[in-house]
């Protein structure tokens, strides 16, 4: 069986989540890594929320703040990818992932920009949040049956620089 790769995104120089190869050949990838915030993570919209639905079998190891955002599919033109050498990965269903992040903006915002509005998505935030969790699973278990088309996959463990290669 061909070993699974993990990708994620090396972004063009104008980009605001660029950052220079030399840096990540330096560091390898961090939760800090500027190119991680190109990635949703839907448990850190409204974390204290996601905190107090966290479930009883949600590994300790995961912690929204620490986690780093990656594909299982090269989705940009050039891009870092190194083999799966943990099993600290969770998947969510990033479509739920997105109802968050619109719900959120629109609680936040909802008497103070007009444009909030179009971002109801007539479900409460705790209730998105639940779903949320409930979708989580493994990357082990997903590539098994592959449930959601968009998933959400985060990776709980700094991705050291010897196993980052490139890929254009």
């Amino acid at each position: 069986m061909k070993k699974q790769l993990l990708y994620h995104a090396c972004l063009p120089e104008n980009h605001e989540y660029h950052v220079p190869l030399t840096q990540i050949m330096e560091e390898g990838i961090t939760p800090s890594t500027k190119s991680n915030y190109w990635y949703s993570n839907g448990g850190k919209v409204k974390k204290n929320i996601a905190d107090k639905l966290r479930p009883t079998n949600a590994p300790d190891w995961l912690d929204f703040n620490s986690a780093i955002g990656v594909n299982i599919e090269k989705t940009v033109s050039k891009a870092l990818c190194f083999p799966v050498f943990t099993d600290k990965i969770m998947v969510f269903d990033s479509e739920v992932s997105m109802l968050i992040y619109d719900q959120a903006f629109y609680d936040d915002n909802q008497y103070t920009f007009e444009e909030a509005l179009d971002f109801d998505t007539g479900e409460a935030i705790e209730d998105l949040i639940q779903k949320y969790w409930e979708r989580m699973m493994t990357l082990e278990d997903y590539l098994k049956e592959i449930p959601y088309k968009k998933p959400e996959i985060l990776l709980f463990q700094l991705v050291p620089s010897n196993l980052i290669q490139v890929s254009e």
